[in-house]
């Protein structure tokens, strides 16, 4: 059960086939590789060992495919990195991940020129061009001859992908090759991908839902379009050259594609399935979706980085507004078949149908551990479950239902915020005295960063304040979109904690979900 595996066999099946297609660039499956294998070897001779991580900072790329699987080739460890952080986050995981190679896209050399000095660790960086054969990563790839698979697997592993915290800075959740594949193989089982699959890959893959889909993809042997990044016209135009049939979409997406004027201007009848996850749906935008593209199926896939990351998955069938499958868009829907999930209370105790607690996940998609952080490990899996922090149901036909989140997170446009991590930049601001940041709903981004402060007496703060505060100390997306200065103390429970729950009341009344 190694992932290189899967790479060879689909090879040996499909060699002069087209495997990938970004821009002008394509390659096939022999020729991907045959170039994984190259790339592997370069690795090597830099002084990559058993073990090792690479890093990559890039946009979506042919070259983030040879990464994902040329790194594992050479028996190391993929650290995709996240190309909307700043300088400081970046810093931060490499010198946590101890990544001695990072692959990167030219276009970020003057980011990484900002935060390499301080980087001992990290002894060479490999810039590729995307649109440039000439470069040091090419020249890496010709200079070596293919060297043998190293055939790391098991328990070995794969990846650390860094995702947001509740206590604030990013935590590694540490991926085995079985990890990974035990999500592959209900990938294809659930989404019905073969070789007659022609995927559209348009979420970030430095995501765990996007990288996942890398390995997914390469195992079920598809053929696979890759967009840089995400633009609707793109999209479509990209739909119907190369008649895509699946893709995956984050809410956010969804809600712009649905809205789209050109929607109907572009032949989509290749399209088939149309996957969606990172970040609840809102009900308004997935029945829209259901009337615009009335010949797509619509599959939920329910999970978190540190499951690998699918826990469930709602079918097609269920996405219908009337029937007798209708009713069932709320939900997030069953188990893969191989995981168990279940609802717990505070002392983990399962809990009966109907009744609200905590849902957990155990499994071989499962996680390690967080990287170096033994204490954050053991908090997080509990005898082999993990602990999501989403608060949730099931209904007494095994439908899961998320009503709640437990964790101090915010997903806005699928991204994870640390409320924490807000919360430490704005209390730098000497006129605060307290502050609380919770998401609210957000018609495009589905939850927004939102804050409320109190002044410290004799103070004042305005809005604008702590925006430019957070903005001169942030990644944008991290940063309050609004913010309330309020004139009485925040909420306090008996034990001391503000109680979020309570501010965020007013602005999820009458909705199902309060995420």
């Amino acid at each position: 059960m190694y992932l290189t595996q899967t790479l060879r066999r689909s090879a040996q099946r499909r060699c002069s086939d087209t495997v990938l297609v970004c821009g002008e660039k394509s390659l096939t499956w022999g020729e991907f590789e045959n170039r994984c294998a190259r790339l592997a070897a370069g690795l090597v001779a830099l002084g990559l060992t058993a073990g090792d991580r690479v890093a990559m900072l890039s946009h979506n790329c042919a070259e983030y495919f040879e990464f994902s699987f040329a790194v594992p080739w050479a028996g190391g460890a993929i650290v995709p990195l996240n190309n909307r952080l700043g300088s400081d986050e970046l810093n931060y995981i490499l010198e946590d991940s101890g990544a001695r190679l990072l692959i990167a896209d030219v276009h970020f050399k003057d980011v990484i020129d900002g935060f390499l000095p301080q980087l001992p660790g990290l002894e060479q960086v490999i810039y590729f061009d995307p649109k440039n054969d000439s470069s040091d990563y090419e020249s890496l790839i010709s200079q070596y001859p293919p060297m043998v698979d190293q055939q790391r697997g098991y328990e070995d592993i794969a990846g650390i992908l860094y995702t947001s915290g509740t206590t604030g800075r990013p935590k590694g959740a540490v991926l085995s090759h079985r990890n990974l594949i035990a999500n592959a193989m209900g990938a294809s089982l659930n989404s019905g991908l073969n070789e007659d699959t022609v995927y559209l890959h348009a979420t970030p893959l430095f995501h765990a839902a996007g990288a996942s889909r890398v390995y997914s993809m390469i195992g079920a042997g598809t053929t696979n379009i890759i967009l840089p990044s995400f633009e609707v016209g793109a999209l479509l135009a990209a739909i119907e050259k190369h008649q895509v049939t699946a893709l995956l979409l984050v809410p956010t997406m969804i809600n712009r594609l649905v809205h789209h004027e050109d929607l109907h201007k572009f032949d989509l009848s290749s399209l088939r399935n149309i996957s969606y996850g990172a970040s609840p749906m809102p009900q308004t935008v997935l029945k829209k979706a259901l009337e615009e593209l009335p010949n797509v199926a619509f599959t939920q896939a329910y999970g978190m980085t540190e499951l690998s990351p699918a826990a469930t998955f709602l079918e097609a069938r269920y996405h219908v507004l009337e029937g007798p499958d209708a009713g069932r868009l709320a939900s997030c829907g069953r188990p893969v078949f191989n995981a168990d999930v279940r609802i717990v209370d505070e002392g983990d105790l399962p809990l009966a149908d109907g009744e609200v607690g905590e849902i957990v996940v155990k499994g071989p998609m499962v996680m390690q551990g967080y990287w170096q952080n033994p204490e954050a490990t053991a908090e997080a899996i509990r005898d082999g479950w993990m602990h999501t922090g989403d608060a949730g149901y099931r209904d007494s036909e095994g439908f899961f239902y998320i009503v709640d989140r437990i964790k101090d997170l915010v997903i806005t446009g699928g991204e994870n915020v640390s409320s924490v991590e807000v919360e430490n930049c704005i209390y730098q601001l000497e006129a605060v005295s307290e502050c609380a940041v919770f998401g609210i709903p957000h018609e495009d981004w589905i939850e927004s960063v939102h804050c409320e402060v109190v002044a410290k007496p004799g103070c004042s703060i305005t809005e604008s304040e702590v925006i430019a505060h957070c903005k001169s100390q942030m990644t944008s997306f991290k940063c309050p979109r609004s913010v309330v200065v309020r004139d009485q103390p925040l909420p306090i429970s008996g034990t001391g904690k503000i109680m979020k729950n309570e501010l965020r009341k007013p602005y999820w009344q009458g909705r199902d979900r309060k995420v």
